[in-house]
């Protein structure tokens, strides 16, 4: 099963805009209007679809979820922690994992450092909406990380299940 890491501005982008919800997502198939949200439906729906992708978060990457949904959207706090314990529920139900923050470098910010170390680290996928993640795509690094757009993942996805 391939394990996949999201970066901190699609995890905040998936319920902060375009009227998505922590408590619902989409089933995929078929893919929205809502990449991001498509993402965490990926995940969520992974056990009805064989485990075929395992969500891996670390509690930074949390920690800037966090920072992003407070600061920059103004989310309660309340509704912050409910959406930090339904990715922890999909990362467990999915095949995926709570795994240690790696040890980072000074080279980049930790919005770009985190999920990249995660990515190569756990399982060479990253889904990136941050453009300074996007930018290093679509293969990154000595191990050749896949680093996608949440659309180009979907739409992968997608496919993928389509034909099972």
């Amino acid at each position: 099963m391939p394990l996949v890491v999201y970066d901190a501005q699609l995890l905040a982008a998936a319920t902060a805009f375009a009227g998505a919800t922590y408590q619902s997502w989409p089933d995929v198939p078929p893919y929205t209007s809502n990449p991001e949200a498509d993402c965490i439906g990926i995940v969520s729906s992974s056990p009805r679809h064989g485990t075929d992708f395992g969500l891996v978060l670390s509690r930074g990457l949390l920690t800037q979820v966090q920072a992003v949904l407070a600061d920059d959207v103004g989310l309660a706090q309340r509704d912050i922690d409910e959406y930090i314990f339904a990715l922890l529920t999909f990362a467990r139900a999915s095949g995926g994992s709570i795994v240690a923050d790696p040890p980072l470098p000074a080279t980049n910010p930790p919005h770009v450092e985190v999920p990249l170390e995660l990515a190569s680290r756990a399982g060479n996928m990253l889904v990136a909406a941050h453009p300074d993640l996007v930018k290093l795509g679509p293969r990154w690094g000595p191990q050749r990380t896949f680093v996608l757009r949440p659309r180009d993942f979907t739409e992968k996805v997608d496919a993928a299940r389509r034909t099972r």
